[in-house]
């Protein structure tokens, strides 16, 4: 397996329900650096993800004012999913949101998927800009 697709791997599984749904003053930042180094993968290689592609989630993870809004975007994650298909990076990605949308229970899960999903769009255009190695790999 390559050390990458290892690397993305163990940093998806990082991200639980735990690191994320239920984050406190005391874990969020080992949240931040998971999604500052999950993010860094994301941009490197032939199957990167966009920033459109995340842009797309994004805006549907912030217009979720319920809970039950919220579950509706699992279809639209299906969708993305299928639309780029061969892309393993995004399935992976769509697959654990999907995971993490099913196991919210409470308000304050879904502000904190929230807040979870802006970091990850954040890192991801920083890493994007500035930590995107340059030319064909």
């Amino acid at each position: 397996m390559h050390p990458d697709i290892k690397k993305e791997k163990e940093l998806l599984d990082k991200l639980s329900n735990t690191l994320v749904l239920d984050c406190t003053g005391d874990t969020y930042q080992e949240l931040i650096e998971t999604v500052k180094r999950y993010t860094a993968l994301l941009v490197k290689g032939h199957q990167s993800v966009s920033t459109t592609q995340l842009r797309h989630i994004y805006g549907e993870v912030k217009k979720a004012d319920s809970v039950k809004n919220l579950l509706r975007l699992q279809v639209r994650l299906a969708y993305l999913a299928g639309r780029n298909e061969s892309n393993n990076k995004f399935r992976a990605l769509t697959d654990k949101l999907s995971f993490l949308i099913r196991s919210i229970k409470s308000q304050k899960q879904l502000e904190n998927f929230q807040e979870f999903c802006t970091a990850l769009v954040a890192y991801h255009k920083y890493n994007e800009k500035f930590h995107k190695p340059k030319g064909k790999e």
